[in-house]
């Protein structure tokens, strides 16, 4: 929950500004009645206009019984498992709305259209359907035909307003915010039209379509991909029910571009975001392409699921105590790591994946038998509690406003308004994977664990050794002792496209670096990291940037102009690759400036960084080259040593940083230092990074943190390129630094 509630925040943030400035150039009256101008709404209305309170009103008044035996098919078993580690769907809770609660007076047409608007009454469709089709035998609303109605009702009503607001107001469309919208009245139509006479069937379609054409005319903004790839779910979830050939390929043409299209499908395994990589985000998006995948036949979409888990796998490294760690200075938007990706729903998500990629099959564990045999009537506690609680939101702040729980009879409909999110907070609505089961999944689960098929563990823990490319982005090595990832792929950048907003600090950094050194009784110990930023705030602060943790050269003027290797967006970047030996070369100009800054450099200073990876360890050579008129007053190559994640390992010793000077060690301070040699302790391990030459180097003046998503601590060792004493000086001809970094074995 905790994870879910950052991910609803930023997205919010990312899309309340624009909605604000949208809004506030015009008002939008209210409609009293539903609209009439096309043949399926007055169909639709015409069948609403027949429905009474009878016909809603479904005659359950007990909860669900707890305590009936279920199907011990492991197959029925282990959906129903999958069903109780999401709490979607809501039918209602405080997060949800009293769906079934509700009055059935609430649904008929009368009490829809109000002389103050239409009100929407409180159900949420896509959620009930999963509810009302769930074979439980203590599902006292199996097949329901009153809940069928309530969903049909409101999904009517949903896409008939919406429809009849982008008549009225064109301008406000826009794939990324509305696409979902198709999920609520489509997906659940399967559900109900059962029940529906065959002319009212193919006004729903008609309806349907036109909502589908409406997103395919708007096409894809790529502001922030995630969103965008809730179209072509939503297109399918029109697709299966209008049935239209031509229609259906529009979609698959629409989706293939998303999936295959560099410009928005990195073939290293990411959606692009702004040109560059964000990690926390890439989870949001996977969560849609996995539903796309599941429910389509589209070979494309599976293909890009596997490059994304394969990716995502080879960035997340397993600690010592069982914890996680990962590299996140590449990310265009956010902090943390891979590991704390977005809405991965307790793993239902990735479950699903594991449906579709074996990628993904090493983070979905296997449930106890006691947890199979209990997820029915676990799950049906879980719908009695939702159903226990009707809330009603009062207070006009989020300070004022507060959450209080009515009585059945107290319920009431609101107004219908257009909304990015009409589930609120709850975007993500259903369980992927319980909604999209294939059968024969906890089976083919089960036969890669018992034949300890390498697939369930991490790559770094199948006894392997590997140099892997994921295109031209990542190189990633696993050796006996050791293994390293390299990001040489690009960041995102601003283009200053006014309809994109302009975010308030860099979009990733990394310009061709280590990404992280792990051993396996160390766990991390070099780590690129980043703060990331909220919609108007960015967390890497420019005045602190002799703490920003990532393998970069960076440096600031005699007149406080601060520039960085880290901001190079597209360094060239060479591989040779022979077996388990690599070689890897990253070069570019270090730009004059970053966002955020007022001032520019004024020289030209070319970069550029070579790998040598091989068994035993790997060595580095930083050279910066190049000349200006202003003078250097610090020049530093940074080493980013991982200390620990502050929230999920309280407890464990941060990681002891030694300097060599002369022929003993002792204690790294913030002073400069004449260092031969950096020895790393962590956890039960060391690693040792040699310099060719004795050094001058220090500790950065203060601890770096993540406050913004993980609480990842860092303390970088500054090694001083300019070897000035401190004296600002012209930087002219090439600064360099060689070293080698292992694995201290003894």
């Amino acid at each position: 929950m905790a994870r879910f509630c950052w991910a609803f925040a930023i997205t919010i943030f990312a899309v309340a500004p624009s909605l604000q400035a949208q809004t506030v150039k015009k008002t939008y009256p209210p409609r009293p009645k539903l609209p009439r101008d096309h043949e399926y709404q007055r169909v639709l209305i015409k069948h609403m206009s027949t429905l009474t309170e009878k016909d809603f009103a479904h005659g359950v008044t007990m909860p669900l019984p707890t305590k009936i035996a279920a199907s011990d098919d492991p197959e029925y078993q282990y959906r129903n498992h999958l069903f109780t580690l999401m709490q979607q769907p809501l039918v209602g809770t405080k997060r949800g709305v009293p769906a079934i609660n509700a009055p059935p007076g609430l649904f008929v047409l009368s009490a829809i259209e109000t002389p103050k608007g239409v009100l929407k009454p409180p159900v949420w469709p896509e959620t009930l359907i999963p509810f009302v089709q769930w074979k439980y035998p203590g599902n006292l609303y199996h097949d329901s035909r009153a809940l069928k109605l309530r969903a049909f009702v409101t999904a009517a009503v949903m896409m008939m307003m919406l429809d009849a607001n982008f008549d009225d107001y064109p301008e406000l469309g826009r794939t990324d915010w509305y696409s979902y919208q198709l999920v609520y009245f489509g997906l659940p139509y399967p559900g109900f039209k059962d029940i529906l006479p065959a002319e009212v069937r193919q006004a729903y379609a008609a309806g349907l379509k036109r909502a589908g054409e409406r997103v395919l005319g708007w096409g894809a903004k790529w502001e922030e991909p995630h969103s965008d790839l809730a179209a072509p779910f939503g297109l399918l979830c029109v697709a299966r029910v209008i049935d239209d050939p031509a229609f259906s390929k529009t979609v698959e043409a629409f989706a293939r571009k998303l999936y295959t299209d560099p410009n928005f499908f990195d073939p290293a395994g990411y959606w692009t975001f702004r040109g560059g990589i964000d990690l926390p985000f890439q989870g949001h998006a996977n969560y849609f392409a996995v539903m796309t995948g599941l429910m389509s036949d589209w070979t494309f979409v599976k293909d890009a699921l596997e490059r994304a888990y394969r990716l995502r796998a080879h960035v997340i490294l397993p600690e010592p105590d069982g914890k996680l760690s990962g590299p996140s200075h590449f990310n265009a938007r956010v902090s943390g790591p891979a590991s704390i990706d977005q809405w991965s729903w307790n793993r239902t998500r990735d479950v699903a994946a594991a449906m579709l990629t074996d990628e993904a099959a090493h983070i979905v564990p296997l449930p106890s038998a006691n947890d199979l045999r209990d997820a029915p009537s676990k799950r049906a506690q879980q719908f009695n509690g939702q159903i226990a609680e009707n809330p009603v939101r009062v207070g006009n702040g989020s300070k004022e406003a507060a959450y209080v729980f009515t009585k059945n009879h107290e319920i009431v409909s609101h107004p219908w308004e257009r909304r990015i999110w009409s589930t609120f907070n709850f975007p993500a609505s259903v369980n992927p994977a319980v909604e999209f089961y294939r059968p024969g999944t906890y089976a083919r689960r089960l036969q890669l664990e018992k034949k300890k098929s390498p697939m369930v563990k991490s790559p770094f823990e199948r006894g392997e050794t590997f140099v892997r490319a994921f295109d031209n982005d990542f190189l990633v090595c696993r050796q006996p002792g050791y293994a390293a990832i390299l990001h040489t792929g690009p960041v995102g950048f601003q283009d200053g496209n006014p309809r994109m907003h302009q975010f308030p600090g860099p979009m990733g950094l990394s310009g061709g670096q280590l990404s992280a050194y792990w051993t396996p009784k160390t766990g991390a110990v070099l780590l690129g990291q980043r703060g990331g930023m909220a919609h108007q705030k960015s967390f890497d602060v420019i005045d602190a940037w002799r703490t920003w943790p990532n393998h970069s050269v960076s440096g600031v003027t005699a007149g406080g102009i601060f520039f960085t290797s880290a901001r190079i967006r597209e360094p060239a970047a060479r591989f040779e690759i022979a077996g388990d030996l690599a070689k890897v070369r990253v070069s570019g100009t270090v730009p004059p400036a970053i966002v955020g800054q007022a001032k520019s450099i004024k020289g030209k200073y070319d970069y550029a960084r070579s790998f040598q990876i091989d068994s035993n360890g790997v060595s580095v050579e930083t050279t910066l080259q190049g000349a200006g008129s202003e003078k250097i007053a610090e020049l530093y190559e940074t080493l980013p040593v991982y200390l620990r994640d502050a929230a999920t390992q309280p407890k464990a010793k941060p990681t002891m940083i030694d300097f060599q000077v002369g022929d003993k060690w002792q204690p790294a301070t913030d002073r400069f230092a004449a260092v031969q040699a950096v020895r790393l302790t962590r956890f039960d391990g060391a690693v040792l990074i040699t310099f060719d030459r004795v050094r001058r180097a220090k500790l950065s003046a203060a601890d770096w943190s993540d406050t913004f998503l993980s609480r990842g601590t860092a303390r970088n060792v500054l090694v001083d390129l300019m070897e000035t004493n401190d004296g600002p000086t012209e930087l002219t001809g090439t600064k360099k630094v060689r070293y080698r970094i292992t694995p201290l074995t003894q």
